[in-house]
Order: C-alpha cells, then structure tokens, then sequence
C-alpha cells in the first residue's frame, strides 16, 4: 500500500507531489497499455484452425482486446475463442482490473497527500538521548559541563534538578498553594486555547506553508518563512503542544504530581521537540567556563570561541556570574541570596488569596506587580483570539483556511518580516552549530549586541581572574582556558 508519509520525505516540496501524480500515471499507462510490459500469450479461435500470439491490453463489453505484434489492435469476441482462451481471458482481464484499482488507489492517496493539513501520520523527530539528572555534589565544572549536555539534549528537566533539594521543595509547596487559589476552570479554559492555537499549527501545517501570503510561490525555493517555520515555529508549537497534552497543565494534576515532578513528566513529552531545536540553534562548544572557584564559591563566564594566538589579546567575553554550592548543587549567589525572601513574600500573597477563586490576572499582578491597564490588555487579547480561533478550526480545506486566516496573518505580518529577514540573514539556523540570536536570545549561544566589546580591546588580564588561593587555573582545558600563573599575567 502506498505510504503517504515515506511520499512527503522523498518529495519535501510539494510541488513534486505533481510530478509524482504525473508518474503514477504514466505508470498506470505503461503497466495496461505498453508492449514491453505485457507478455504475449497464445489465443485459439473456437473451431482450432488459427491460433496467435498476442497481448491482451483489456476485455470490453465482452470483446477480448489483443495487441498484435505489428502494434494494431484486434477485438475478438469471447464466443470466437476456445474454451482454455476464454478462461485466460477471464484470467487476464481481473489482475488488469485489480492493478489498475490498486494504481487508482495509489493516485487518490497522492491527491488526498496534497490536499491534507497536514502529513498523516505527523512526523516524530528521533528520541534524544536519554536524561541524565545532576548528581550532588559535583565540582563547579562537571556541573556547568553536566547542565549544558542536558539542554543541549532537549532535557528541560535539568533546570529544577540543578537546584538545591531544599530550594525543590519550596517550589512544590509554593506551587500547589498558587494551584489551590486559582479558578481551576479559568487556568483550564486559558490552557485549553493555547493548546487549540499550537494544535492547529501542527495539525494544518501544510495549509500553513501554502499561503499566499507566506509562501514563496517558487516551489524550487522554499523561502524564508519556510525555513524558519519548519525550523524553529513548528518545532516549538510540537514542544508545547506535548507539554499541553491530555490535561497536564490542570491544577489537580500538577498538584497531584508536586511541581518538579511535573516538570520531569513534560519535559519528558517535550523532548524530541526541543533537541530538535537545540540541534538547530546552539552550539556543541561549552557555552560557560570556570573563571575562578575556591572550596564552595566560583566566578563563571562566557567560554571563550576558538583558539588564542599567542600573544593575542582576550576579547572581554561580557559580565561574569557569581556562583555558590548550597546542598551539594552549584547556582548562582544572587538566586541563593534572594530566593528565601522571594517564596516568603509570594506565599504569603498567596495565603491572602481566596481558594479557588483567584484568576489569572490577579495572579500575575500579585506575583509580578502587573498594572491595571497591562492586564486588561491581556483579558481583551483572549478574547480576540478566541474570535479568531473559531473560524479557522471549522476550515475544511485549503481554500477555507487561507481565507479565515488572513486577518490573523495580517495581524502578525510584521513577526512574520522578521522571522523571514533573519532567516535570510541566517540569524536563526547556525550552520557551524551556533546560535546566532546571541545571548539576549536564548542565552545559549555566541555573543550578541550587548556582549560584544565593540571593537575595544583590553589589556591582558582583564576579566581573567586567577585564582583566589594564587595558584593555576584549575578549569581545565575541557572549558577552554588555558593555564595561568603570575608569570604570564
């Protein structure tokens, strides 16, 4: 049977589906009507005084039709032929019908293939390799080196087991008292549109790319949004889109699981998603180095990329990060300092708060002092969404879709410039593995605008520490810093 899915990688633009249409044709032409695909069989006439060699192309209103060896055409009736020629004809006649059902069959797959939403079934990137958590107390490199590994792996679980145990545990109770207060059906309601937006984008993917507005009209070129809708936009939407799934972000379960539990389980389903983009948009090179450490404090910054020359000056690699071991786990001093009075402060907004009863707008303006005006913004954007939503669910085909989502495309039109300008520039997708939105960005890749030294060199030294104690760098070529010592400052 013919396999839509192997079809779509084969032919990637689908102005090759066409092309295929046409084959298949072709094909079926070949297989029911070319000389060199038939064999010639024997027919006798019902009497036994003549018996040729011709190929039977096809039976018709119960006339045999043979193509004869000089290339004409003779019909010859069933009762003219002796009994063995009328069985084979018979024969003949329905493994022509079955390859030409079978060949049909194939035709309207193809047709349906072009015309559908979206691939069927929706393609599943490779697993990544599996999660590895942080063991306590690993030295300040095998913790910066064992976190880097895991994101770069898509595993976005590493980001609560980094943390002290002490610090996990607030989190779940600061968490479950935040998802006893809210309006269980308002967090639902909110969580169940953002799924149908992400939805729809994987789910209509291909009448996505195909319009008018996005789409290149070179099928030989697949253009820049192309590139970064399938590189970064339709990746993300899968992410979140299995992060949304089967009711996962309800309050019950996310209490039911504590906080950090739930962040394994989705960042599990997430996965496949976000090596996806993490192959894409960083880099394989360490992104941080130890510049200095001593017993249960170290300073971190920016890796270094590419090699020194001697004698040349280091390019200041922007600010350094201060960084300290709490309970066997290494995060930086200004999180350990601030996050005890931080959970104070937001439980006891939260114990003021009614159970079950506080929206999420009141939420965010307690917990990140967001103003009125901010929040009405967001309750009057639910509610044009959900305007906008509707109509392009109900679209039934291709047509319907492009039509229901042009004020929507029109709305967000100048993203979409900007998605494509980088593309083009080559912002988004590093070919040498780097990212090139810089560490405003992701905060995963080289330098961006502010932490390039703009052309100014500094002296040698400078943001180099040694270390506290005086002796050698002790990072390690691993972090690509090369060994210090007095006599070479």
């Amino acid at each position: 049977m013919f396999d839509r899915q192997v079809f779509f990688r084969l032919l990637p633009h689908r102005h090759s589906i066409l092309s295929g249409t046409i084959g298949l044709a072709v094909a079926c032409g070949a297989m029911l009507g070319t000389s060199s695909n038939l064999i010639a069989e024997n027919w006798t006439s019902l009497v036994g005084n003549r018996t040729v060699q011709a190929q039977m192309v096809g039976l018709w209103d119960n006339n045999v039709i043979l193509l004869m060896s000089n290339g004409k055409r003779v019909s010859v009736p069933m009762k003219s032929l002796i009994a063995e020629s009328r069985i084979q004809a018979e024969q003949i006649a329905a493994r022509l019908k079955e390859q030409r059902e079978s060949l049909s069959e194939e035709l309207r797959q193809v047709a349906d293939a072009e015309s559908a939403a979206a691939p069927d079934p929706l393609p599943t990137p490779p697993a990544p390799p599996a999660y590895q958590p942080l063991a306590p107390n690993l030295s300040i490199n095998e913790a910066i080196e064992q976190i880097q590994t895991q994101i770069r792996e898509g595993h976005l679980a590493v980001a609560v087991d980094a943390l002290p145990p002490s610090f996990r545990s607030e989190l779940d109770q600061l968490v479950d008292l935040a998802m006893q207060k809210i309006d269980a059906n308002e967090w639902n309601q909110g969580n169940e549109r953002f799924y149908r937006l992400v939805d729809l984008i994987v789910t209509r993917q291909n009448w996505i790319l195909s319009h008018p507005s996005l789409s290149s009209g070179d099928p030989d070129s697949p253009g820049a949004f192309s590139e970064a809708f399938n590189d970064l936009i339709l990746p993300t939407a899968n992410a979140l889109r299995a992060a949304l799934a089967d009711d996962a972000m309800t309050p019950d379960n996310i209490r039911r699981k504590g906080f950090t539990n739930w962040v394994r389980d989705r960042s599990q389903a997430m996965a496949p998603y976000v090596h996806q983009l993490t192959q894409t948009f960083t880099s394989s090179e360490p992104q941080w180095e130890v510049a200095n450490f001593k017993g249960d404090t170290a300073t971190i910054q920016r890796a270094s990329s590419g090699s020194q020359q001697p004698g040349q000056r280091r390019s200041n690699r922007g600010p350094t990060h201060e960084m300290v071991r709490v309970e066997g786990y290494w995060i930086p001093k200004v999180f350990a300092d601030d996050f005890p009075t931080w959970v104070e402060e937001q439980t006891k907004k939260l114990e003021a708060m009614t159970d079950g009863q506080t929206s999420m707008t009141a939420l965010a303006q307690e917990s990140s002092n967001m103003n009125s005006m901010a929040a009405s913004t967001i309750q009057q954007s639910a509610q044009m969404f959900e305007t906008f939503l509707q109509p392009i669910e109900s679209a039934a085909d291709a047509t319907a879709f492009h039509e229901a989502t042009e004020p929507m495309i029109a709305a967000v039109q100048p993203m979409i410039s900007m998605f494509s300008a980088m593309a083009k520039m080559g912002g988004g997708r590093n070919q040498n593995g780097m990212s090139g939105y810089g560490n405003s960005g992701y905060g995963m890749g080289e330098p961006g605008y502010d932490d390039m030294n703009m052309g100014m060199e500094m002296e040698p030294g400078y943001g180099e520490p040694m270390m506290e104690d005086g002796s050698m760098d002790q990072s390690g070529s691993g972090y690509g810093l090369e060994p210090m010592s007095p006599m070479n400052q």
